[in-house]
């Protein structure tokens, strides 16, 4: 039986994160698309030109080798294991969705898109793919009840307002320091 818990907490982290990454919906114009939180989508974007976003995109990149370490650990403390990439839409930008149920293979990481796609058809919900681990977008898990990674989670809690912060803490249901 599959980790339901984890599927769920995913499922809520793409509903709060999706889109996160650098390059996510940047320069489109449509209203449904601009940058910053959207309420009804329950999304982040991310215009190309974020520099915050930059930097976590290539932290995670950096630093994917970490994960990789305590996803084939067998450590019963870290849980929840999750990666974003990168699918190109049909306005010439991209959508980040969260995969879970990772594997790895060779260099690159298999998983299982964790949610329904909104704005690309490359993909769909509960397919398998994969990603080199130099292509990914973010990474993450949860140790100890802590987040690890995340690193476009952390700069989208940060531009939140104290009331949205609390209710996005709430439904992650982990400590983000």
């Amino acid at each position: 039986m599959k980790n339901l818990f984890g599927k769920r907490l995913f499922s809520i982290l793409y509903l709060v994160s999706c889109g996160i990454a650098a390059l996510l919906l940047g320069s489109c114009q449509s209203a449904d698309k601009k940058p910053g939180w959207n309420a009804v989508k329950r999304m982040y974007f991310a215009p190309s030109d974020d520099a915050e976003m930059t930097v976590a995109l290539y932290d995670s990149r950096k630093t994917v080798d970490q994960f990789i370490v305590a996803l084939t650990s067998g450590d019963t403390a870290a849980y929840n294991f999750g990666i974003k990439a990168a699918f190109p839409t049909s306005d010439g930008t991209n959508e980040h969705i969260w995969l879970t149920d990772i594997q790895v293979k060779g260099d690159s990481l298999l998983g299982t898109i964790d949610n329904e796609p909104e704005f690309t058809t490359v993909v769909k919900f509960g397919q398998q793919v994969a990603v080199h681990k130099d292509s990914i977008t973010d990474w993450n898990y949860t140790r100890n009840g802590k987040l690890v990674g995340g690193y476009s989670i952390r700069v989208v809690r940060s531009r939140l307002n104290p009331e949205e912060q609390k209710q996005f803490d709430q439904q992650l249901k982990m400590v983000i320091e």
